[in-house]
Formats: structure tokens, C-alpha cells, sequence
């Protein structure tokens, strides 16, 4: 059963959908209303503390999930990961992914280290108290809900927002969003686009 917070959430973002035509920019890659108002934010990560105003300058995709989860979160972050390995390194140094855990109580800050190590070194994994992520989530427009699950390793899944979200060299939450089906070459195409607009 969905929380009343879960269905509001989903309900906001499905109207916000209804309201305004879908513009596709690339495969996997559209424009919409924004959900949420962004903002910045502080979460641990293996190595300490990190804050969205320390990447400005940068282009940061942000992506929500879980280090438990089954198929999406991995998949994406090999996406992610594939799309990096295309950039120029002096594109890499402008550009950072933040997987930011659902699921603070398992996944701590060193397992978060370990699991984005995995994929690419400018993937970074954050997390903090559950109230902390419940805020940044409303601020970003993430529904999300855990759900106990008999067939899961650990009793339980995450429903979420499968999105990837943009955040401009200024800091500002972008329209667009990266979608589930986006290759890594769409990624690296849209990316390249924010990185020439202050050039």
C-alpha cells in the first residue's frame, strides 16, 4: 500500500506531466515543468562532507536509488559511467554524478564509496538521515516509497523517480531530464551542450 505522501508526490508530478507537451531534445532526453525548486545541499560521502555549491563550475547529473536495488540503479549508474568514459578529460573535470541513497540505514557513506567505485571515480555516493533526504527530495521533486518485498534479498524495495537530473554550472535545476532510455551517447551529447555555455 502507498503512503499518502508517496501518491501526492506521484499525483503532482503526473499533473505537472499532463499540463505541457513533452519537447524531446535527444533520445532519452526531454524538457518539462519542474517539479521541484532544487537548491543546495550538504551529504556525507566516503570522504566527508560534500556540497552541491562546490561544483559550481560544473555540470552535475543527480540521481536518486539505493545500492540494494535489483536492476535500475545499477544499469544507470553503467550508463552514467559509460558516458564519462567518452568525455575529454578536461570535460571531466566539469562534470560529476551524485548517487544520492534512499536507504541511509543500510547504505552508509562507506558502502556508498565502495559501490560507486565500481563505476566511475566521478560518480559520487551520498547519503545522511532520512529527514535530511525526505527534504531534498521534496526540494528536487523525488516521489519515492519503500515497500516490503518477499522476493527481495533484503525484505524490502524502493519505488522512485528513475529520472537523472541536471543542475547547471550555476547551480540551477535545468527542465531537462535525462530519461531512463537515454544512451550514454545521448548523455554525452546533452552534457556537452551545458559545458559550452559558458565557454
Amino acid at each position: 500500500m502507498y503512503s499518502k505522501k508517496w501518491l501526492t508526490n506521484l499525483a503532482l508530478i503526473l499533473v505537472c506531466q499532463a499540463a505541457l507537451v513533452t519537447s524531446v531534445l535527444a533520445h532519452g532526453i526531454s524538457t518539462q515543468e519542474i517539479v521541484g525548486r532544487g537548491g543546495d545541499f550538504t551529504l556525507q560521502s566516503s570522504d566527508g562532507p560534500v556540497s552541491l555549491e562546490h561544483f559550481r563550475g560544473n555540470v552535475v547529473l543527480l540521481f536518486f536509488g539505493y545500492t540494494s536495488c535489483p536492476d535500475v540503479c545499477p544499469i544507470t549508474l553503467s550508463v552514467l559511467s559509460s558516458a564519462f568514459s567518452k568525455l575529454e578529460a578536461q570535460e571531466l573535470e566539469r562534470v560529476t554524478a551524485l548517487f544520492v541513497s534512499l536507504d541511509p540505514d543500510r547504505d552508509t557513506p562507506e558502502l556508498l564509496g565502495k559501490y560507486t567505485g565500481y563505476f566511475h571515480p566521478n560518480i559520487i555516493g551520498v547519503t545522511d538521515r532520512i529527514e535530511v533526504i525526505d527534504q531534498i527530495t521534496e526540494n528536487y521533486g523525488i516521489a519515492y516509497e519503500k515497500n516490503e518485498s518477499a522476493g527481495s534479498p533484503i525484505g524490502y524495495v524502493f519505488n522512485h523517480t528513475l529520472d537523472i537530473l541536471v543542475i547547471d554550472q550555476q547551480g540551477r535545476l535545468l527542465e531537462a531530464r535525462i530519461k531512463p532510455a537515454a544512451s550514454a551517447e545521448d548523455i554525452v551529447a546533452y552534457v556537452r551542450t551545458q559545458l559550452d555555455q559558458n565557454q
